[in-house]
């Protein structure tokens, strides 16, 4: 493995230097109580981040050209010390971590099971069991808490029991993965992943293999694994290790960022009651209502980082071959020069363009899928919950999650039932 001084520091101006702890407890709880909107209002800085300098942008054509100029940035993780914590799936090669050809190839494989045309068919399955968490809401008898009774399993519900028809068993597995990342977010440069993380990383890929060989054997209707498997014979197909690499990685990633949004879209309409009020009496402000939402407050102030593939610059601020460059989806949601008043909640607003789901050839696959679960979230809880309440009207959540999530540990609601 190579050192971390690939990059000579003292190569960058130290005035552009911020002394922040990406990864720690003061970054995570401030980063949407001010951080990111100051992020979004300044050039491209540096940190300094497990002894390797990072660059951080956030103003909204920064984070744009970041993810978009693949000839400044590639998404394909360094293999040096001191950057294992930003190779998030520990060497297993993913869409969202290849580039060129090879990238193509692959969303090529997969883009037909997240199209308009695929996720209409399964549209009942979602709303079935939306319908079915809420019932458990129901019959709690009025509070409860919106992220551990609902929003937290509510991927894994639909994701890992509804549309891949895991056992029990195996979503634990899975589940337990997800989590196993947080075990990766202060990791000191050099070191190995901890022992309950390769575990964990063993357990869940053999249930991704158990899955294959299943669907091999017995395929089944409208599931996009059986699919991949019964197309292996066309030209450009996958292999079984590049499907079981990339449902590691939806099933996987997929977890947190729509479970989270959908905590905090109902969280933000209940502290904006007049507008809550409007969504309930005329369902067609939803679809807005959800892009506000993902801009307003996505599930993270990071998403999957990039690295300059030579010397470049970013909004005027120079970038050093190799140097990892964190493009804040967050903060571009907060640009002032692209959204009047950024740090106001409006369903009104329309807003054209978030970058919460990236931009360009790494634009998230599961876009479509997760504005139509927050969709259908909203749409049902409008009918069955319209007196939907916070228990604590002033509450303000705790933070948690892997780096660059921030993730509520939790959110008393009421039903008003």
């Amino acid at each position: 493995m190579m050192h971390a001084n690939i990059i000579e520091v003292q190569k960058l101006d130290p005035a552009r230097f911020m002394d922040l702890d990406l990864s720690g407890e003061e970054m995570r709880q401030g980063a949407l109580r001010g951080i990111c909107a100051g992020w979004a209002r300044k050039a491209p800085f540096y940190v300094m981040n497990a002894g390797v300098p990072h660059a951080v942008a956030g103003r909204y054509q920064d984070v744009r050209d970041v993810f978009q100029d693949q000839d400044r940035f590639s998404a394909t993780p360094q293999r040096a010390e001191g950057f294992e914590r930003l190779d998030f799936f520990n060497g297993i090669v993913t869409v969202a971590q290849t580039d060129g050809a090879e990238h193509d190839r692959i969303r090529r494989a997969l883009q037909p099971y997240f199209s308009p045309a695929f996720l209409a068919t399964v549209d009942g399955a979602i709303r079935g069991i939306v319908d079915g968490m809420l019932d458990e809401v129901a019959a709690k008898g009025g509070p409860f808490d919106c992220m551990q009774d609902f929003a937290g399993g509510l991927v894994v519900r639909i994701l890992l029991d509804g549309l891949l028809g895991l056992t029990p068993r195996q979503q634990s597995a899975l589940v337990n993965m997800n989590r196993a990342f947080s075990l990766t977010v202060n990791l000191p440069p050099g070191a190995p992943r901890p022992p309950e993380y390769l575990a964990a990383e063993r357990e869940a890929s053999q249930v991704i293999g158990e899955m294959i060989s299943e669907r091999r054997t017995r395929p089944r209707d409208k599931d996009f694994v059986s699919a991949l498997l019964a197309g292996q014979s066309q030209s450009g197909a996958l292999s079984d290790a590049e499907i079981a690499a990339n449902i590691f990685g939806i099933c996987i990633a997929g977890q947190g960022t729509t479970s989270i949004t959908s905590a905090t879209m109902l969280m933000n309409l209940c502290k904006h009651r007049e507008q809550f009020n409007q969504v309930i009496s005329d369902p067609k402000l939803i679809p807005q209502t959800v892009e506000e939402a993902l801009r307003y407050q996505g599930p993270g102030f990071f998403g999957f980082p990039r690295f300059a593939v030579r010397d470049c610059e970013v909004g005027g601020t120079p970038v050093l071959k190799g140097m990892p460059v964190l493009g804040s989806q967050q903060a571009a949601g907060w640009d002032p020069d692209v959204f009047p008043e950024p740090e106001r909640f409006d369903i009104h607003r329309k807003p054209k363009n978030i970058l919460t789901f990236g931009s360009g050839r790494h634009h998230c696959l599961g876009n479509r899928l997760a504005r139509q679960v927050l969709c259908i979230v909203l749409e049902k809880v409008c009918l069955r919950f319209p007196n939907l309440r916070l228990q604590d009207p002033a509450f303000e959540p705790h933070y948690e999650g892997m780096f660059g999530e921030v993730k509520p540990s939790s959110i008393p609601m009421h039903t008003g039932l």
